[in-house]
C-alpha cells in the first residue's frame, strides 16, 4: 500500500535491490544517488558507466547494450529508464529505437517481478486539458496502428536489434508524424504498451513525468537560469502552461512501495511567464526574455496530478528546487555536456539499413572493387552534385590524400629537380606530405587575414621570379579560395593551379559548386567532413580545359571500393541539408562570438557558401578559453598548426605574420551535422560563459595589479607579464 501523505517526506529505508535499466542517464543518475543515500543497493544496467558512484559496493554496474547484448537481470525490482532523454535528437528514428525497441528486448524478463516504468506526459500528445491518466492520447498514430507497430517490435526484439536491422521499423513510426513533434510521445506510449503487455498488472507502476528539472539536463529551466545570470536574451512563450518535476524527487518516489497503475507526476501547472518571474527573483535580476508565439501544435501543459497526490505521491516545492539550481549555477562551473562533447562527431548513416544491404550485397557477390555497381552510381551522382560538364573528369578515390596526389600528378606531374610549389602553411599536414612525396620544393606564403585562404598578393609575389612550377591553394575548413584572381594569375604564367578542396564538398563559389574553378580539385570524405564515405574516401576533378597527364601506376591502388561508395551514397543524398545544418550552427556560434566581442572569426565572401567542416575562432587568450570550455564539457582543438613552424621540411625559413598569429591563437569548436539544434545552442552558451570567466579573471588581475602598484610593488606587477590565471 502507498504511504499516506504525512509519511511521504520521511527518510525511508528501501527494501532489497533496485535494478535501474538505463540508469546512467540524467534521471537514472539522480535516482541512483537518492536510493543510495537512503541505504538501498542499486544495479545499473547501461552501456555507459554510472555517473554516480557511492561509497562501498552500493552501486553495481552491468555493462550492456540492450539492443545487441543478451543480459540476465537480477531478481529484484526493475525500474525502466531506457530511452533518449532528448526529445529532439538529430535523427528522429533513433527515438523509437532507443525507447521502444530497447524495451522490447527486455520483455521476457519483466514477468513475475515488480516493475516501475518511467514514462512521460508527452504520451497525451495535444489532447485537450486537463491531462488525467484516463485522457485518451491525441497523437498522429491511431491506437490500433500503434498496437500493430508494437507487435512488430516484439517480433523483431526476439533477436539482437542493431540499428541497421530495425531502422526501417523505426522510420515507420516517424513517418506517421511529418512534423516530428510527437515522435517522442508516440515512442513513450509504445514503451508503455510493450511493458504492460507482459508485466503483472498488480505489480506494474507507470510514472508519467512532467518536465524534469535539474543539473545535467539543459532544458527550459536551466536555460532560463543560465541566461538570467549571464544577461543573455532568451525566447519564451510566456502564456504557455507547464508542469515540472525536480529530478531528485524521482529517486524518493521510486523508493516508495508504489501501488500498481498509472500516475502523473509533477508540480501544479504554472505559466512560463510566472516561471521566468520566479527565476528572476531568485537570481536577483529579471530574465531577459523575448516573447514568441507558441507553435500551432503543442501540448496543453495542464497536467492533472490529483491521483498521485491522493496516493501520497506529492513532489516538493518547485521554488525550492529552483533556488538550489540557481545557487549551484551561480557558484560553480557546471558542465553543459557530460560526457564532454568532442570537436568531431562523425556523421552516422541516415538509413543504416539501406547502407548495410548495399554492402552485404557487394560482399556476397564478391564484386568489391572499383567500377562495380555502387562506385559507378556514386560517381555519376557526384558528377551531378558538382555540376560537371561532359568533358570534366571525375575520379573517386580511397582517401583525400590519394585524391590530392592524383590531382597534382595528373596536372603538373611529379617534380623534376629544382621544381617548387607554392602553398599556404595554414593547412593540414597532408597538403605538405603529398608535395614532398612527389618531390617538390616548398615555398610557403601567407594567407589572407580575413578569409584565412591563400593571399593572392603573396602568390603574385612568389610567381614573379619565374621559378614556381605549381600553386596549391586550400579551401580552409571549406571556405572557397579567391579563385577568379588565383586562376587568372596562374593562367597568365602557365603555372597549374591545384586546389586542396578537402573540406569543400558542398561549398560554392559565386553560386557554383567548388570543383571546376582550378585546373584540378581534390576532395576528402574522411570522418570529419560534411560528406563521409564510412570515414574514408575522396574525389578528384580535372577541369576539361586543363592538360591531363597520364596517371599510370598512381591510379591502380587509389580508387574507391564498393563498400565505401555504398556508404557515401547515403550521405550524398543529404549533402545540401548537411551543409545547411553546418551553416546554421556556424551562425549560432557567430552570434555568440559577436555578443562577447574580442573573438575573430573566418570571413566568407557574400557570393560564396562555406561548408564549415570546422568552425574556428581566433583569440589571444586561447589556452585560457580552452580550459574554461573543457570545464563546461566542450572539447576544443587547435586547427591548424602552421606547417612551416612545426615540421622539418625542405623549405626555406620564412616569416608569415598572419599564419603565425593564427598558429598561436586559433581554436576549433565542436562542429558536425550530427549535433542537434539544442547541442549547438549549448556550445554557444559555453563560449559566452567561458569568455565571461576570462573577463572576470582579467578584471581581478587588474585589481590586484592596481593594488600592488599602490603599495609600491612597482615593476613586479602583472603588467607586461601576460595573464596569471
Amino acid at each position: 500500500m502507498l504511504r499516506p501523505r504525512a509519511e511521504v517526506g520521511r527518510q525511508e529505508d528501501p527494501q532489497g535491490t533496485f535494478v535501474l535499466v538505463g540508469g546512467a542517464g540524467f534521471v537514472g543518475t539522480a535516482a541512483t544517488r537518492i536510493l543510495c543515500e537512503r541505504g538501498a543497493n542499486v544495479v545499473v544496467v547501461d552501456r555507459r558507466r554510472p555517473r554516480y558512484q557511492a561509497d562501498g559496493s552500493a552501486v553495481r554496474w552491468i555493462p550492456c547494450d540492450l539492443l545487441t547484448d543478451d543480459v540476465t537481470l537480477p531478481d529484484d525490482k526493475v525500474v525502466i529508464l531506457v530511452g533518449n532523454s532528448d526529445p529532439r535528437p538529430r535523427w528522429a528514428w533513433t527515438l523509437p529505437l532507443d525507447i521502444a525497441v530497447t524495451t522490447g528486448r527486455l520483455l521476457p524478463q519483466l514477468r513475475d517481478r515488480p516493475v516501475v516504468l518511467i514514462s512521460s506526459v508527452e504520451v497525451y500528445g495535444d489532447a485537450p486539458p486537463p491531462l488525467a491518466e484516463d485522457t485518451p492520447p491525441s497523437l498522429p498514430m491511431a491506437a490500433a496502428e500503434l498496437e500493430a507497430w508494437c507487435e512488430d517490435v516484439r517480433l523483431a526484439a526476439r533477436q539482437p536489434c542493431p540499428p541497421w536491422r530495425v531502422a526501417g521499423l523505426c522510420r515507420r513510426l516517424v513517418d506517421c508524424d511529418p512534423s516530428g513533434r510527437w515522435v517522442y510521445g508516440m515512442a513513450k506510449l509504445a514503451q508503455e504498451l510493450l511493458v504492460r503487455s507482459v508485466a503483472d498488472a498488480d505489480r506494474c507502476t507507470v510514472l508519467r513525468l512532467a518536465n524534469t528539472v535539474g543539473l545535467g539536463q539543459e532544458r527550459v529551466v536551466t536555460h532560463l537560469v543560465r541566461s538570467t545570470l549571464a544577461g543573455r536574451p532568451i525566447q519564451l512563450t510566456p502564456g504557455a502552461l507547464r508542469s515540472f518535476l525536480p529530478v531528485e524527487e524521482l529517486g524518493r518516489l521510486v523508493a516508495l512501495p508504489l501501488a500498481p497503475g498509472v500516475f502523473n507526476i509533477g508540480s501544479h501547472p504554472i505559466s512560463v511567464g510566472e516561471l521566468a518571474a520566479t527565476i528572476g527573483r531568485l537570481c536577483g535580476a529579471p530574465v531577459p526574455w523575448v516573447p514568441v508565439s507558441a507553435p500551432a501544435s503543442d501540448s496543453c501543459g495542464v497536467v492533472d496530478t490529483s491521483r498521485a497526490e491522493a496516493a501520497g505521491l506529492t513532489v516538493c516545492s518547485l521554488e525550492k528546487a529552483l533556488g538550489d539550481l540557481v545557487d549551484r549555477l551561480r557558484n560553480g562551473r557546471i558542465p553543459l555536456f557530460d560526457p564532454p562533447l568532442p570537436v568531431v562527431v562523425p556523421p552516422r548513416p541516415a538509413k543504416p539499413d539501406e547502407v548495410a544491404d548495399r554492402q552485404q550485397a557487394a560482399i556476397w557477390s564478391g564484386r568489391l572493387k572499383h567500377g562495380n555497381r555502387w562506385t559507378t552510381v556514386f560517381r555519376d551522382r557526384l558528377r551531378g552534385t558538382l555540376e560537371l560538364d561532359g568533358e570534366d573528369e571525375l575520379l573517386i578515390t580511397r582517401s583525400g590524400t590519394d585524391a590530392l596526389r592524383l590531382a597534382i600528378a595528373g596536372t603538373a606531374g611529379p617534380a623534376k629537380p629544382g621544381q617548387v610549389a607554392v602553398l599556404p602553411s595554414f593547412t593540414h599536414h597532408a597538403t605538405v606530405d603529398v608535395l614532398v612525396q612527389l618531390g617538390y620544393g616548398l615555398r610557403f606564403v601567407d594567407i589572407d587575414p580575413w578569409s584565412w585562404t591563400l593571399d593572392p598578393e603573396a602568390v603574385e609575389t612568389a610567381l614573379s621570379d619565374g621559378t614556381v612550377s605549381l600553386v596549391v591553394c586550400v579551401d580552409t575548413f571549406g571556405n572557397p579560395c579567391s579563385y577568379p584572381t588565383l586562376a587568372d594569375m596562374c593562367r597568365q604564367r602557365g603555372v597549374p593551379l591545384v586546389a586542396d578542396s578537402a573540406a569543400a564538398l558542398g561549398s560554392t563559389c559565386s553560386g557554383r559548386p567548388v570543383g571546376t574553378q582550378a585546373d584540378a580539385h581534390a576532395f576528402s570524405m574522411s570522418f570529419a567532413k560534411a560528406l563521409t564515405a564510412a570515414g574514408a574516401g575522396g574525389a578528384v576533378v580535372f577541369a576539361a580545359e586543363a592538360r591531363r597527364r597520364d596517371l599510370g601506376p598512381w591510379l591502380s591502388s587509389s580508387l574507391m571500393d564498393e563498400l565505401h561508395a555504398a556508404a557515401a551514397l547515403d550521405q550524398l543524398v543529404l549533402l545540401p541539408d548537411l551543409v545547411r545544418r553546418r551553416n546554421w550552427m556556424a551562425q549560432t556560434y557567430q552570434q555568440a562570438a559577436s555578443r562577447v566581442g574580442g573573438l575573430v572569426t573566418q570571413g566568407v565572401a557574400p557570393q560564396n557558401r562555406h561548408s564549415y567542416v570546422h568552425w574556428v575562432f581566433q583569440a589571444p587568450d586561447r589556452d585560457y578559453l580552452a580550459r574554461e570550455l573543457a570545464l563546461l564539457g566542450v572539447e576544443t582543438k587547435q586547427y591548424f598548426p602552421a606547417q612551416h613552424l612545426n615540421h622539418e621540411l625542405p623549405a626555406p625559413r620564412v616569416h608569415l605574420p598572419v599564419t603565425e598569429r593564427l598558429d598561436r591563437e586559433v581554436l576549433a569548436l565542436p562542429m558536425s551535422s550530427e549535433l542537434s539544434d539544442g547541442e549547438a545552442e549549448l556550445v554557444a552558451v559555453a563560449v559566452e560563459e567561458a569568455f565571461r570567466s576570462m573577463r572576470r579573471a582579467e578584471a581581478a588581475n587588474m585589481t590586484r595589479t592596481a593594488g600592488s602598484l599602490a603599495n609600491g610593488a612597482g615593476g613586479d606587477s602583472f603588467l607586461g607579464r601576460g595573464h596569471a590565471f
